[in-house]
């Protein structure tokens, strides 16, 4: 038997020498001239060595083209490399071919990912074409719209949609809506005839809830029906300017940064003209400081009440009945010879500049013009006074509200003691008896029409 294993293994190599190829199959057939090795069957296959990634990398001096089969993944590897510096690539594929295009549709492919999470996932840099102003180099829904991403030039860059751009940054950084050439000294540049800009709409609550508003920030106040401007310290509403006409309501935005409003309140105050005795001046209608305009001369509400001012102090104060804003040491007694300075009239202040207190002469003529023998004369003119009450001057607390109506002048009486008009149920007129420089008073702002 060993002979005759001696004897078949020189017959193979002897035929190895004179053929230069080996073919074994089960059918006597020549190997096919190309091939130094031709293996044939129907019934079984060739195997080639199998081993894991790391005993295929301990391999010394791989040959180049040599084939091996690794276990840890089931793929067949092969050196496209040098002995020196092998390169192993998978020999098998997972992409199909459908005529000059290839796909896969098995899971996710990576580039320099070795376990990719999306379909397709990239460690490095896409560099598609340039592209057009209207043609994308990246698209979106199969490319079929022409909608996506292109950059026609050095630096810039182009959001286009359905095959027109949208958004265009150029190369200094400028934006463009609606314009394909935003001018180089605006960041931002929109075009358009037809739309508008929309800034973020907001309550005041929602304004004041902004945490750290940067200068400059803007934003369309919902209750105020304005835009309003951060300038660093305190909300501003953006004035219109267009001449002010008696008769139009007037948005005002309180805030207590300035001084002056106990709380922060967006206030819309009607306006009307033409009260016998002062007929040419324009007056606020509700009290400053109120949220709408009193219901009843007896009203008692705080929120038609409004604020209440020491005389020549420009600091107001809110009293719910129960608590007093700001709770600050009151100040119980006052003594000194001054009207009223414009510099702490908190009409000129919160208003604007040509509204102010009404004089002394002011309050009398519309008072004695008006024949306002009680509560019922100030109450059924034009200007709705109802009897809002005061706070002490001894301590701030809140006094008369819903039965006595004060209001102050911007004239002095003596040091001690201003000049207002007082009401209740069965008198009104000029008083400083009861107007107590120390006393917190209601204000009804005027204006030269």
């Amino acid at each position: 038997m060993k002979k005759a294993t001696i004897f078949f293994f020189l017959f193979l190599i002897a035929g190895m020498s004179l053929y230069a190829q080996v073919g074994i199959n089960s059918d006597n057939s020549a190997p096919d001239p190309s091939a130094m090795l031709d293996v044939k069957s129907t019934t079984k296959g060739l195997l080639v060595p199998r081993m894991t990634i790391a005993e295929r990398d301990a391999i010394a001096v791989p040959a180049t083209g040599l084939l091996i089969f690794c276990t840890d993944n089931n793929q067949y590897y092969t050196n496209k490399g040098t002995p020196a510096v092998p390169g192993w690539m998978l020999v098998s594929s997972q992409w199909a071919i459908n005529g000059t295009s290839i796909y896969y549709n098995g899971g996710n492919v990576g580039i320099g990912v070795l376990s990719p999470t999306q379909k397709l996932e990239v460690n490095g840099n896409i560099a598609p074409a340039f592209g057009t102003s209207n043609n994308a180099s990246y698209r979106f829904g199969y490319g079929t719209e022409n909608t996506g991403f292109s950059s026609p030039s050095l630096n810039a860059i182009y959001l286009i949609n359905n095959g027109s751009p949208s958004v265009v940054v150029t190369a200094n950084g400028s934006t463009g809506i609606g314009t394909s050439n935003p001018a180089s000294a605006a960041k931002l540049d929109i075009s358009s005839t037809t739309q508008g800009f929309l800034p973020p709409r907001m309550t005041t609550a929602q304004r004041n809830a902004i945490a750290t508003p940067v200068e400059g920030l803007v934003i369309y106040n919902t209750n105020e029906k304005a835009l309003n401007t951060y300038d660093g310290s305190a909300w501003n509403s953006m004035v219109s300017t267009t001449p002010f006409v008696c008769g139009f309501n007037l948005i005002i935005n309180h805030l207590v940064s300035r001084g002056v409003a106990p709380v922060n309140k967006a206030v819309t105050y009607g306006t009307v003209t033409g009260i016998p005795g002062e007929t040419a001046k324009c007056w606020i209608t509700s009290n400053l400081g109120t949220d709408h305009q009193a219901t009843a001369v007896s009203d008692a509400t705080e929120a038609s009440a409004g604020w209440y001012w020491q005389f020549n102090r420009k600091q107001g104060y809110k009293h719910d009945g129960t608590t007093r804003t700001p709770n600050t040491t009151w100040i119980a007694g006052i003594n000194e010879s001054s009207d009223w300075l414009t510099s702490n009239d908190p009409c000129n202040l919160e208003l604007g500049t040509a509204w102010r207190i009404p004089t002394y002469t002011e309050w009398y003529n519309v008072d004695n013009t008006g024949g306002w023998g009680n509560w019922n004369g100030p109450w059924g003119s034009g200007l709705m006074l109802h009897a809002a009450g005061f706070l002490s001057n001894s301590d701030g607390s809140l006094l008369g509200r819903g039965s006595n109506g004060y209001y102050w002048s911007s004239i002095q009486y003596s040091s001690t003691n201003g000049w207002g008009l007082a009401f209740i149920s069965s008198g009104s007129g000029m008083s400083q008896a009861n107007c107590n420089k120390a006393d917190g008073i209601p204000l009804r702002c005027l204006r030269d029409n």
